[in-house]
C-alpha cells in the first residue's frame, strides 16, 4: 500500500481517481490546487508517490513539480504526470523532473501499476 498525494483541480476526476486508487489498496490524500498540495505535502507524513495533473489553476503542473523538487521534504518524491493533454504539451523541463507521464482516460490499471513500481 502506497501513500499517494493526488493533485487535480477537477473534483469529479479527483474523487473518481482517489476511490479507484483506494480500491487498489492505496492510501490517498487529495489536493485541489497547487497551494493545497504544497500545504498537505509539508504537513503530512511522507508520501510514496504524487499523481499530478498538468493543468492546474494559477500554477501549472510543471511549476508545482519544480517547487516540490526544491523542497527537501518532497525533493525525492516520485511523481507521475497524469493529464488529458497530449504528451507533446508537457514541457521538456517538466518531463525531466517527473518520473513518468500517463494519459487520463486510459485504463486505471496503468496508473495502479505505475504507483506500485514507483513506491516499491
Amino acid at each position: 500500500m502506497a501513500r499517494v498525494l493526488l493533485i487535480d483541480d477537477d473534483a469529479e476526476i479527483r474523487e473518481t481517481t482517489a476511490i479507484r486508487l483506494q480500491i487498489g489498496g492505496h492510501h490517498v490524500i487529495s489536493a485541489a490546487s497547487p497551494q493545497e498540495a504544497l500545504s498537505v505535502a509539508a504537513g503530512e507524513p511522507r508520501f510514496d508517490v504524487a499523481v499530478l495533473d498538468l493543468h492546474l489553476p494559477r500554477v501549472d503542473g510543471d511549476e508545482l513539480l519544480d517547487l516540490l523538487r526544491r523542497n527537501s521534504a518532497t525533493a525525492d518524491l516520485p511523481v507521475v504526470f497524469y493529464s488529458a493533454s497530449s504528451p507533446h504539451a508537457t514541457s521538456v523541463h517538466g518531463l525531466s523532473l517527473a518520473d513518468t507521464r500517463l494519459t487520463k482516460g486510459r485504463s486505471l490499471n496503468s496508473l495502479l501499476a505505475t504507483i506500485s513500481c514507483l513506491s516499491a
